[in-house]
């Protein structure tokens, strides 16, 4: 006789993976997609202020809020001008430099003609 579950349980999709920035750490603009992209500060309601940075411009976090679904968003303050808004958790970065995506290398095919790459053929004695 078979074990029938009395109900299905529901799969959820994983939660996509968010970096945890805290108070007081210096982070980097990092614009979604377009690295000439700016990103715009905006106010606490999301409407964009006159603030807008660049690519790899540092900014100091000087508070955060929990947005549910939306996203977390931080309150950052540009260094170099002292303007400040908020933005989106997905538009910081913890490092100076962009990450460069790890696309996946097919691995090199043996060469047809025989020789390993030192001038003679394979499995020839010096």
């Amino acid at each position: 006789m078979a074990f029938i579950p009395s109900r299905q349980r529901a799969i959820r999709p994983p939660r996509p993976v968010q970096v945890v920035l805290a108070v007081g750490q210096r982070v980097f603009i990092n614009p979604p997609g377009d690295m000439s992209r700016l990103v715009s500060l905006t106010d606490e309601r999301g409407v964009p202020a006159a603030g807008a940075l660049r690519d790899g411009a540092e900014v100091e976090i000087i508070a955060w809020r929990p947005r549910g679904s939306t996203g977390t968003r931080y309150r950052v303050r540009n260094n170099s001008d002292g303007s400040d808004g908020w933005l989106a958790a997905d538009e910081l970065r913890a490092t100076a430099i962009r990450p460069v995506s790890a696309a996946p290398t097919a691995p090199e095919a043996p060469s047809s003609t025989g020789y390993n790459g030192a001038g003679r053929p394979f499995g020839s004695r010096f």
